[in-house]
């Protein structure tokens, strides 16, 4: 496999890396990271027993839409891939609703 990017020029800062590791891998580090997170998120508040199923659900997109938004302000994932987890916190609002979780 051939390597497209050249090694990174002066880099002396944490965030200058975390960039150019970002550049070189098409944005699919913070999608790894953030998707990651949600099903960390997700599975952790699914063992307290007084939480559903769909709470959980709700809580973990909302955390992960919350980050998703910060990383898309500093343009650390793709416009889609923000949108994608708010599409997913509206839906958790309907389930919650639907299923009259307070």
């Amino acid at each position: 496999m051939a390597w497209l990017f050249s090694p990174p020029e002066n880099v002396t800062t944490a965030t200058q890396m975390v960039g150019w590791i970002n550049d070189a891998t098409s944005m699919w580090l913070f999608q790894g990271i953030i998707g990651s997170f949600f099903i960390i998120s997700l599975v952790s508040m699914m063992q307290n027993q007084g939480n559903t199923v769909s709470k959980a659900f709700a809580a973990a997109s909302f955390v992960t839409m919350i980050i998703a938004v910060f990383a898309r302000v500093l343009n650390l994932i793709p416009t889609w891939y923000m949108s994608i987890w708010v599409v997913l916190m509206g839906i958790s609002s309907v389930w919650m609703f639907a299923e009259g979780t307070q």
